[in-house]
């Protein structure tokens, strides 16, 4: 089933258009987080930017069903589990994932990130691994050697093509850590033997624990069988990560790609160096989430190309405040123009045209890689219509072509995750149409200074008032009704 959608292949390395395996059913796989420590900004980048591509996958019809893992057993959680708790580390280690787990559905939720379709642990799935594992054996894919199992890169005839690595380069030393019983400098664990002090499973081979290249190999295909349609995650993960997935499904399936795209979101960087806390430029997304709302930190990840680098500001994110109010309040006036709209007549063909030429633009501009840039830009710019022109030609304009405007911003805001607070609560409008009622009798009788303390009282509510010719429009700045928390 091929879709109007074209994206940058990392596998092929070009643009491609998308032609689904299975019509009307599209699988992906987001490696997800290792929960040692809280997200910073750069995580929830690559999760906002599948969550979009997702929805945007929902809006054209489809069946999305999209997985992203959790490595909750992991050399650093490890360690810090033993800084944590010291001599009861082996018996407490998990509490460190626990905590980290529970914290990320508490930010992709502020986030209004969708649910997954599957949120698989490493934990949970051991024993699938050991299968693996004993099936890469018996292909002679992989050999045991002190207890542990490694993966003999030497079987796979074409490795480094996936990352466009080329495997001198690597055995001269790059990322490749050497450990004792590898036959091969390149050649990875999928099985460590256990080290006093860690978490340890039974197996075939010794006690330990599996490694990480094969957890998401044999945890995606779990849930979405193979070859699936999109494989993703940020761009430090194209190697060795997803070099050495590739490896070993290409051994278990005997395809080149069990995934047929792959999908990678760009660094995020303070101070031009990529957030690290190694380097200790870090913002987490709590925090970040304590000071703007998630719709604003959604549309400021939307700014930049997701395969782009993205420098991180806090004076952009609250550039980005102000512009996502602006798209509000174009919803808010829209909605209280309906509300006194005629049924029909009146000259609204072109607004029609309008509304509907911003949403081509809008879907245009995400089938194009999803160049979220530039169908945010659309969107801005049918706010800015609706801010500058459409109220003055209010009493001109039927329900019609108002709901239609209405229904862009409605599908917009569903693909971008924007507009998740639209509802307001009656008495809050009925209060709000009220005062301004009063404050236009006052004007009326040109007692300006009442009007404007009528004004300051609705600003304090969090309501911004409009006058645009003999009409006052209102709209509720959301960031001063509902802060973020």
């Amino acid at each position: 089933m091929e879709l109007p959608l074209s994206i940058f292949n990392t596998a092929t390395k070009s643009m491609e258009k998308v032609t689904l395996l299975k019509a009307g059913l599209a699988r992906g796989y987001v490696c997800g987080l290792t929960p040692q420590s809280s997200m910073h900004v750069g995580h929830a980048r690559t999760i906002v930017f599948f969550d979009v591509f997702r929805r945007y996958l929902e809006y054209l019809g489809l069946d999305t069903r999209l997985v992203t893992n959790f490595t909750d057993v992991d050399d650093k959680i490890i360690e810090k589990a033993k800084q944590e708790f010291g001599g009861e580390a082996i018996e407490r280690w998990y509490d460190v994932p626990k905590r980290y787990i529970e914290e990320y559905f508490k930010v992709v939720d502020a986030l209004y990130v969708r649910r997954a379709y599957a949120y698989p642990k490493v934990t949970d799935n051991i024993g699938d691994m050991i299968k693996w594992i004993e099936m890469l054996i018996r292909k002679n894919a992989a050999y045991v050697s002190n207890g542990s199992v490694y993966f003999d890169i030497s079987r796979v005839p074409d490795y480094g093509d996936f990352s466009g690595q080329k495997i001198q380069d690597l055995e001269a030393g790059a990322r490749v850590e050497p450990e004792p019983g590898k036959k091969g400098s390149l050649d990875f664990a999928l099985w460590k033997a256990w080290k006093e002090g860690e978490p340890w499973w039974s197996s075939p081979w010794s006690p330990g624990r599996p490694g990480w290249h094969l957890e998401c190999v044999t945890m995606s295909t779990k849930y979405l069988g193979a070859p699936f349609d999109f494989h993703g995650g940020g761009q430090d993960l194209i190697f060795p990560h997803h070099e050495n997935e590739v490896a070993i499904a290409r051994i278990a399936f005997g395809v080149k790609y069990f995934a047929k795209y792959w999908m990678h979101v760009g660094y995020v960087t303070m101070g031009g160096e990529k957030m690290s806390k190694s380097v200790g430029n870090v913002i987490t997304a709590k925090e970040a989430l304590s000071r703007h709302d998630g719709e604003a930190l959604r549309l400021y990840y939307m700014m930049t190309h997701y395969r782009k680098p993205m420098e991180f500001t806090v004076e952009g994110l609250d550039s980005v405040q102000a512009t996502l109010r602006g798209l509000y309040a174009s919803y808010d006036y829209v909605v209280q123009l309906i509300n006194e709209a005629r049924d029909e007549g009146g000259t609204d063909d072109e607004l029609v045209k309008t509304a509907v030429d911003y949403m081509i633009k809008i879907e245009q501009a995400l089938n194009d890689d999803m160049n979220t840039p530039q169908a945010v830009s659309n969107l801005v710019s049918l706010s800015n219509y609706v801010n500058s022109q459409v109220l003055y030609k209010g009493d001109k304009l039927t329900k019609y072509a108002l709901s239609t405007v209405l229904n862009v911003l409605g599908y917009a805001g569903q693909i971008f995750g924007i507009f998740n607070r639209t509802m307001l609560p009656p008495k809050l409008v009925d209060a709000v149409n009220a005062m301004i009622k009063v404050r236009q009798r006052l004007r009326e009788a040109k007692l300006f200074d009442a009007a404007d303390e009528i004004r300051r009282e609705l600003e304090d509510m969090g309501v911004v008032i409009n006058d645009a010719g003999k009409r006052t429009y209102w709209f509720i700045d959301r960031e001063k009704l509902s802060p973020a928390s």
